[in-house]
């Protein structure tokens, strides 16, 4: 009975020391862009700045080398989204239901564990206009300084992954395409501890 017990301290110690938890906040200068376009035309609509204070809240399990995350949510004023033209602007407002859905919620899930720069998978859960789905992202991940990260990359994604329906225009003569790439700029700050 004692070795049984000392075996399971044994286990729960080692894996104690394999978990290393950390928190990072997301810096101003983040930014989002989704390109898409019509029949007609390419548009860009994006956010240049992030404006809240949101935390990400993660324990680095080093036996499967990944990050995980809780509560760790990156919410995205949809309001603020600029397609430098304001009819433009105002119709992807309205197809992503900002009235009754004003923020896009990027909740972080995994991301693997990285040494120094380079492509790092991640998990995330996206909610937009009421739905959400999980998807994987791949970014490129680098360090500046001692304590600031940033993740860049991009996704092509579809309004319907999201159930919504892209705006057409004119009796359908001007109809946008399905398919937006979304592209994002993160920077990290990294709490003491």
């Amino acid at each position: 009975m004692r070795f049984l017990l000392l075996i399971i301290l044994i286990c729960f110690s080692s894996f104690q020391s394999r978990n290393v938890s950390g928190s990072w906040v997301i810096e101003r200068n983040s930014t989002l862009a989704i390109d898409g376009s019509s029949n007609i035309n390419q548009f860009t609509c994006d956010i240049r700045e992030y404006v809240r204070t949101d935390t990400l809240k993660s324990v680095n399990d080093q036996a499967r080398k990944k990050y995980f995350f809780s509560n760790s949510n990156l919410s995205v004023d949809l309001k603020r989204f600029d397609c430098h033209h304001k009819y433009i602007t105002a119709d992807f407002r309205k197809m992503l239901k900002t009235d009754a859905y004003p923020n896009l919620v990027i909740r972080f899930i995994s991301l693997d564990e990285f040494h120094g720069e380079g492509i790092v998978k991640g998990l995330v859960d996206i909610e937009l206009a009421g739905k959400k789905k999980r998807m994987e992202i791949n970014y490129n991940c680098s360090h500046i300084g001692s304590n600031q990260l940033r993740l860049q990359g991009e996704k092509i994604m579809k309004f319907s992954d999201f159930e919504l329906e892209a705006p057409r225009k004119i009796g359908g003569l001007i109809k946008i395409n399905e398919e937006i790439n979304v592209h994002f700029n993160l920077y990290f700050r990294k709490l003491n501890s």
